[in-house]
């Protein structure tokens, strides 16, 4: 999977959050599940979460990474307003649009990836971001804080 954050960040914006090393599969571009104790989890089957924080390190990013994972902890990206790109299998939509809200999926296969949907009007799911524009084979979003969103 390819994933680009396209905005400069700064060290408050890169956040380590505890995870259990040995069940925790999401990787960089692939979004998990702030749970009610602060640690990070998988995105679960039919379980639509309203925290969801975008993975951005993994054990073979760097050595600092690595050591991250292996003490049970993984680099997230905490900001609002970043744009980032990345690759069709990043996201689920069969054909994005520019312009589309886009929530974490929980729909079996999918699950952690990013998808179209105004659902967040019935607390269904949290909105994190924005397409900005649709290439071939890449999005770019930009990340929103659901606070920002009027239905």
């Amino acid at each position: 999977m390819s994933m680009e954050i396209l905005t400069p960040m700064n060290k408050v914006e890169r956040v380590t959050r505890k995870i259990a090393p040995a069940t925790f599969v999401a990787v960089p571009g692939i979004w998990a599940v702030l749970g009610t104790t602060g640690i990070l989890t998988n995105v679960a089957t039919a379980v639509n979460a309203l925290v969801n924080k975008l993975i951005i390190g993994n054990a073979s990013s760097s050595v600092y990474e690595s050591h991250d994972v292996e003490v049970g902890r993984i680099a997230t990206m905490e900001s609002h307003g970043i744009r980032i790109k990345v690759s069709s299998t990043g996201y689920s939509a069969a054909t994005p649009v520019a312009g589309d809200r886009l929530v974490v999926s929980s729909a079996a296969g999918t699950e952690g990836l990013l998808m179209p949907s105004d659902e967040a009007a019935a607390g269904t799911y949290e909105i994190v971001g924005r397409i900005e524009e649709v290439l071939t084979g890449y999005i770019i979003f930009r990340t929103l804080s659901p606070t920002y969103i009027t239905v």
